[in-house]
């Protein structure tokens, strides 16, 4: 069987592994301590965040027979919070989704954390090199250490970090360049005496700030009042390589502002800079195949930047490799 290197535990990466495991020996390398991606949950003494994405939509059928299964077995749950829009513009700003929203439980990453079950995951292990090693690619990591030969070599990290690492001849190149990514900031606010508040989720306008959520108000979760607060992409890239207590202070004053509450000295805070954290421009492929050179690459950046556009690209991939190798 042929040894496969997915790079990246996020959803994509484990859905790759899963969808492969039965055509290859699989590894999965990721540069964090644990796996989710940007489906990710902080944990800080008894407060709770998920401090990456907020919630998942499914549009597709493949997607939602996929979240319907995690729903059963109670690793996802419908998401139905007291919304409203910031400011008030007075004529009322409660609002409603009109279609389901999903979150994992008791955090984002916990879904990540079912699938990753059984699989081969190297954690804590940046990739720096992809180089040619016969009919091989070897893998290096940031300490010039080797981390292994492999026959085909997949990144599911954002469009840029892709870029750099797959070789110039990888034939996904010019898409890979396509693509564009924006930032994002998320402040993380754990209170011990919570706010007065009539709501569970706010979208957020004219602001820095374009989404606030109750973290703590999501289901499965315990613990004191965590609050999430996340600025725009515009904003988070035109501010992404400012001062980050500058920032952190600009952005926990603007949501004193927008709310019209004060928070005093919290329990905890935190920011956490995303630098690649929606999509501005897709890459223009639902999934990037070198068959030839066993390389290839997927992610949110092949489509809408969302969860689904993440799994929607790694199931597309995964399709065609088990094709290639089947």
């Amino acid at each position: 069987m042929p040894h496969i290197a997915i790079i990246g535990a996020g959803l994509s990466g484990l859905l790759l592994a899963h969808r492969l495991s039965d055509h290859a020996q699989v590894t999965v390398i990721e540069k964090s301590r644990g796996v989710g991606g940007r489906m990710s949950t902080r944990r800080a003494d008894a407060y709770r965040f998920d401090h990456g994405a907020q919630y998942m939509t499914a549009r597709g059928a493949e997607f939602r027979a996929f979240l319907d299964s995690h729903l059963e077995a109670g690793h996802v749950a419908r998401w139905s919070p007291r919304l409203i829009s910031l400011p008030d513009d007075g004529a009322g700003a409660a609002r409603s989704w009109t279609a389901p929203r999903y979150v994992a439980q008791p955090g984002m990453n916990s879904l990540c954390k079912a699938m990753a079950e059984g699989h081969a995951i190297r954690l804590g292990i940046e990739v720096a090199t992809v180089t040619r090693k016969g009919e091989a690619w070897a893998l290096g990591d940031t300490s010039g250490d080797a981390i292994g030969t492999f026959d085909w070599v997949l990144s599911t990290a954002p469009s840029v970090q892709t870029q750099r690492l797959l070789p110039q001849g990888f034939s996904g190149q010019g898409a890979l360049a396509a693509a564009r990514m924006m930032g994002c900031y998320s402040l993380m606010i754990g209170l011990a005496r919570p706010l007065d508040l009539t709501w569970d989720a706010a979208e957020v306008r004219d602001a820095p700030l374009a989404w606030i959520a109750v973290n703590s108000a999501k289901p499965g979760r315990e613990g004191p009042q965590s609050i999430l607060c996340q600025t725009s992409n515009a904003w988070a890239q035109d501010n992404l390589d400012r001062d980050q207590a500058q920032v952190r202070a600009e952005v926990l004053e603007c949501f004193e502002q927008v709310t019209g509450l004060a928070v005093g000295t919290p329990q905890y805070l935190a920011l956490h800079r995303w630098r690649y954290a929606s999509v501005a421009r897709d890459a223009g492929q639902p999934y990037l195949l070198d068959a030839a050179a066993g390389l290839a690459a997927c992610g949110d950046w092949c489509g809408a930047g969302k969860v689904e556009a993440a799994f929607d690209s790694a199931s597309g991939l995964a399709r065609a490799i088990a094709d290639h190798i089947g």
